[in-house]
């Protein structure tokens, strides 16, 4: 079977449908929230895997996953993938479906790594400043890692931003030896 393939097609059709009725920013957020939680909860996949679970007791525990309501159209998706017995594809589906839908809507994702906590007004200038360097929506993940010392990295797709002082250290390091 190709997963790849399979899941292609459900999130193509997946994200046609969700424009069709207006709900593709919803359905994009469930999707991330979906996609989430099947990394974080291995036991989700099994679950969804588990021949033993009835169809409906899946869709009750997506819903659940999904914050307790789902879009119609994710909805309608989500039994057609279990009606089909495609459930263990479907972390592959979401995570296709975010692929396309950044695709189709020209939104970058990146991550942002700090040596300190900022605060979301700093953090909003910044992705301010990003979105109008790269002429694009931009969609960015944040963490905080005491071992840059100061300064920030800044991952955007293949693009990566080394202003922290253990990386200047590291090259002041490289160009010494």
């Amino acid at each position: 079977m190709n997963t790849g393939l399979i899941s292609s097609r459900y999130a193509d059709s997946l994200l046609q449908y969700a424009v069709s009725l207006g709900q593709q920013q919803e359905v994009y957020d469930k999707i991330k929230l979906l996609s989430e939680i099947f990394m974080k909860m291995p036991g989700l996949r099994s679950a969804m895997m588990n021949p033993s679970i009835a169809r409906q007791d899946k869709k009750k525990i997506l819903m659940t996953a999904c914050s307790g309501s789902m879009p119609s159209s994710l909805s309608k998706m989500i039994d057609l993938i279990l009606k089909n017995e495609r459930e263990e594809v479907l972390q592959y589906i979401a995570l296709r479906f975010i692929d396309l839908y950044r695709e189709k809507f020209n939104i970058r994702s990146g991550r942002l790594v700090t040596a300190i906590s900022i605060d979301h007004e700093t953090e909003l200038q910044l992705i301010a400043r990003i979105r109008k360097m790269v002429n694009t929506e931009v969609e960015m993940e944040s963490e905080v890692d005491p071992g840059i010392i100061g300064g920030f990295v800044l991952t955007l797709g293949d693009l990566r931003w080394d202003a922290s002082i253990s990386g200047e250290l590291t090259r002041i390091k490289n160009n010494i030896q």
